[in-house]
């Protein structure tokens, strides 16, 4: 089959030829860290029958996006012309990026799963975006304790200490939706590790930011005020502390969480570990696993 893969073609990409002739369906992610966590950790078995590519890797049309969630719609939809099984995953970002506001702040995942926005063959994550996946308190404080070399904390506690990071970064979610709304550079995902809670963070961060937008747009904070409330809608306050986390990953940027705990345990980045981690641990999250036994399953 390698000989078909060198073969010159009608097509674009030698590795297009290749998948039509093996049967074996792709699945284009967003990024080489995508493609590690999904293809190389969580579904290394599936590799005769399924494929992880990053869509930068993929040698496109003209015309077509070469990175980003723009570009693993456009290479799922070309190849599905050219014959070719083909999917994608894309972050929950992608319906920001797309301002389909309706499913940003929609809390229920079945009404979510349902919308499909990027046709049936793209998947679109639950939460907000790969990282949001490697918040896994049993591996979070595997890792932490392995590179401290220390004890292992009650998961309590560090559930604890997650969940007072997605509350700080709830207003920190609503102002990048302001100035995505305003064609403004969004504010990065570090920003927040050096203060202590919400407050601090409303204090310190929103209010200089939103007083700095007031001078070009005028109803910045009355966006604000409507974006906060969709984000807070995450929260579920009667809920145990796992649940609110795992929901409020849905809306909070999941590089922002590790960002902060990496800053305030003094660690290196975490994902390669946590990944392998995770696999390991047998805590790979179902809903990833339905969709690659789906696109196994149906090319």
């Amino acid at each position: 089959m390698g000989a078909i893969k060198n073969k010159k073609s009608g097509l674009k990409s030698p590795e297009r030829l290749y998948n039509r002739y093996s049967g074996v369906p792709v699945v284009y992610v967003e990024s080489d860290e995508d493609q590690y966590v999904f293809g190389e950790c969580w579904f290394k078995e599936q590799s005769s029958r399924l494929e992880f590519n990053p869509v930068a890797a993929r040698q496109g049309n003209a015309g077509e996006a070469t990175s980003g969630c723009n570009a693993v719609i456009d290479a799922v939809r070309a190849e599905r012309i050219a014959g070719n099984p083909a999917w994608g995953i894309v972050d929950r970002d992608a319906v920001f990026s797309h301002r389909r506001w309706d499913l940003v702040h929609e809390t229920d995942d079945r009404t979510f799963d349902e919308a499909k926005p990027f046709g049936r063959h793209v998947k679109v994550l639950r939460r907000w975006e790969m990282e949001s996946y490697l918040i896994d308190v049993p591996c979070v404080e595997k890792c932490r304790a392995e590179y401290k070399m220390g004890g292992m904390r009650p998961e309590r506690e560090v559930w604890a200490e997650l969940l007072t990071d997605c509350q700080a970064l709830v207003p920190h979610a609503a102002l990048n939706a302001v100035h995505h709304e305003f064609c403004e550079e969004g504010v990065g995902d570090g920003r927040t590790n050096r203060m202590v809670n919400r407050s601090d963070v409303e204090n310190r961060l929103i209010q200089p930011a939103l007083t700095a937008l007031a001078a070009r747009h005028a109803t910045c904070s009355e966006r604000y005020v409507q974006y906060l409330s969709g984000a807070e809608a995450f929260d579920e306050p009667g809920q145990e502390d796992p649940v609110r986390v795992v929901s409020l990953l849905r809306r909070v940027h999941g590089k922002a969480v590790l960002s902060r705990f990496e800053s305030r345990h003094g660690l290196q980045s975490l994902k390669g570990p946590l990944a392998a981690r995770i696999k390991e641990a047998g805590r790979v999250p179902d809903e990833l696993k339905e969709f690659v036994s789906h696109a196994v399953t149906e090319n």
